[in-house]
């Protein structure tokens, strides 16, 4: 897709709005950073187990991580959607 499309999906902000405002995401980076770091962990231990019982700990641990990785992610869309929504349902103090 072009930048035109996705401006006429309403996907991105208008062009007079870009730069304007402060870029946020509501991902819990620390609790992020230990399931990258698991994940990194467990493909080492997948690489050195050469099949046996290390490797199955490192694929147990980095499908933990993975699941981990997808729920962050998701409660993090969730927490700005509602954001989102709480914003757009406050009036405009301009509109009277």
């Amino acid at each position: 897709m072009s930048l035109e499309d996705l401006e006429r999906a309403g996907i991105t902000l208008p062009r007079d709005q870009w730069g304007k405002r402060k870029v946020h995401s509501a991902v819990n980076r620390p609790l992020f950073l230990v399931a990258a770091a698991g994940a990194i962990v467990a493909g080492i231990l997948m690489y050195w187990g050469s099949g046996g019982g290390t490797t199955w700990v490192g694929a147990m641990l980095f499908l933990v991580s993975f699941f981990v990785v997808i729920v962050i992610s998701l409660r993090a869309v969730t927490a700005q959607c509602r954001a989102t929504q709480s914003a757009d349902a406050v009036p405009d103090k301009k509109s009277g």
